[in-house]
């Protein structure tokens, strides 16, 4: 009846004369792994603005926001929502451009905080015959780089690579497609239609 009672009172000696095995947080913060899974980081020279990382959260934490008239797009991750699955840097198409950090720790009093958000902006490459959203400048150059020698056959490409050499003035938008759109920075349902408006 008594041996419970020792042993109880040896391990309460024991835990009492020994180390702790928690960290003094936050005064000595944990420092995690390398191959720790923690919060996603943009890099944004090496992210090109395809928004991949957007359709393929679970937690749609990632939020795209088109700004026409300045012709940006932003890239925003709220570190709240982020469940840390690593989805966003598996599927990044540069494998570059969103990497997870070994960072963990999101302790702030205000959800509206700038170290909640991590953001990244892109110039965005505008329709210059409807005024609608193709992609960002910096995703035609990547998609241009994996053709090769084929992106010469596309308007688009052209003037993305006349862009990198010289100042390319868009044109005003019209109110229908004309013959001279062809070498036009423009998405593909207007060229589609100034095809069809050619050949017929």
């Amino acid at each position: 009846m008594f041996l419970p009672k020792i042993r109880e009172i040896t391990e309460a000696l024991r835990s009492l004369f020994t180390p702790a095995f928690t960290t003094k947080y936050p005064l000595k913060p944990y420092i995690a792994h390398d191959e720790y899974r923690g919060f996603p980081k943009y890099y944004e020279e090496e992210c090109v603005g395809c928004g991949t990382c957007v359709q393929v959260c679970p937690t749609s934490a990632i939020e795209i926001i088109d700004d026409k008239q300045k012709g940006v797009r932003k890239l925003v991750l709220d570190y709240t929502s982020c469940s840390q699955c690593g989805q966003c840097e598996e599927k990044c198409i540069t494998d570059k451009g969103i990497k997870l950090s070994s960072e963990y720790v999101l302790s702030v009093t205000d959800l509206k905080a700038p170290e909640v958000y991590e953001t990244v902006e892109k110039d965005l490459a505008v329709c210059e015959a409807c005024g609608d959203v193709i992609a960002c400048r910096d995703h035609l150059l990547f998609v241009k780089e994996r053709l090769g020698a084929k992106a010469y056959a596309h308007p688009n490409f052209l003037i993305e690579t006349q862009r990198q050499f010289a100042e390319v003035k868009p044109s005003s938008i019209k109110d229908k497609i004309r013959r001279e759109d062809l070498i036009k920075e423009v998405c593909p349902v207007c060229r589609h239609k100034t095809v069809v408006n050619d050949e017929f």
